[in-house]
């Protein structure tokens, strides 16, 4: 399905009931906006790793602005307040509300600034594997420079700087990278897994260069009273355990769940434990 909101047409997809039958009544379930990493990627990689969860909450995956099957837009729209905001716009236009926000990775950085910018309307925040501020490349590269091959080593520069234009260039990149993401590279899963993606180099290129480098959202991260799951991977490289718990800290009555065998997917390659953890905080919250 598609909204036109903020002068965007966005996507987004629906998987689970609002209301699920109990017996005699019909109980709600909180919706829950599933925002995809990058940027330039789109929600595909969330499926059908996700779907368990739908048993909990209505899942509400977003194409964020530019990306994915939303409308290609001002590449100077695109920015992280604005993703945010339109998500709040969104929220509206479907009438829900306070939502629970997933965000892995790029996308953990748009559920925070929407937590910061609109904590009104958010019920909790499901954060994985993702930072608080642009200074996570520093310690991406360390685990670059230790983890990656020569060949990643020396590819993994060129999105960051935002020099990856094309489409080609693109999926160059992530066909080189994306074993890295993973403890335990699966070829065939994760061929599937970056075919599936309609991504825009565009998208990345310009935000790599002008967006993420001021990326900080720290200062409002401890005025925060929303309940807080931090899920890290002990094997990723690109958000390093210490940027997870950075965010543990910074947010009162954050929780902080680990996944020792999981790089920067844990929904992928620990799911079973990754839905039980998630179930298990929204149980206790």
């Amino acid at each position: 399905m598609k909204a036109r909101v903020n002068g965007a047409e966005i996507y987004f997809d629906i998987e689970g009931t609002g209301l699920a039958p109990v017996g005699p009544d019909m109980v709600e379930k909180p919706a829950c906006f599933v925002l995809h990493g990058g940027p330039g990627l789109d929600h595909s990689y969330f499926k059908p790793w996700l779907t368990p969860l739908a048993d909990v909450m209505q899942l509400v995956y977003v194409d964020h602005r530019g990306t994915g099957r939303s409308e290609r837009v001002a590449l100077e729209t695109c920015t992280i307040e604005q993703m945010a905001d339109d998500l709040e716009a969104l929220r509206q236009l479907l009438g829900l509300g306070k939502v629970i926000l997933l965000g892995n990775s790029f996308g953990g950085f748009v559920a925070q600034a929407f937590a910061i910018r609109h904590p009104e309307s958010t019920a909790k925040l499901i954060l994985v594997t993702t930072s608080d501020s642009h200074e996570f490349y520093a310690a991406a590269t360390e685990q670059l420079n230790k983890r990656g091959t020569a060949e990643q080593i020396a590819t993994a520069p060129a999105l960051f700087d935002g020099t990856v234009t094309t489409e080609e260039a693109f999926s160059r990149w992530w066909d080189v990278m994306m074993p890295l993401y993973f403890a335990n590279w699966d070829e065939a899963r994760g061929h599937d897994m970056v075919a599936r993606i309609i991504g825009n180099p565009h998208v990345a290129a310009y935000m790599f260069a002008n967006i993420i480098p001021q990326f900080d959202v720290r200062a409002g991260l401890p005025t925060l009273t929303i309940p807080t799951l931090v899920v890290s991977g002990r094997q990723d490289w690109v958000t390093p355990v210490g940027e997870s718990e950075k965010i543990a800290r910074a947010i009162p009555g954050a929780e902080l769940v680990i996944f020792d065998r999981s790089g920067h997917m844990p929904f992928i390659e620990e799911q079973e434990g990754f839905v039980a953890a998630v179930k298990q905080f929204l149980a206790r919250n």
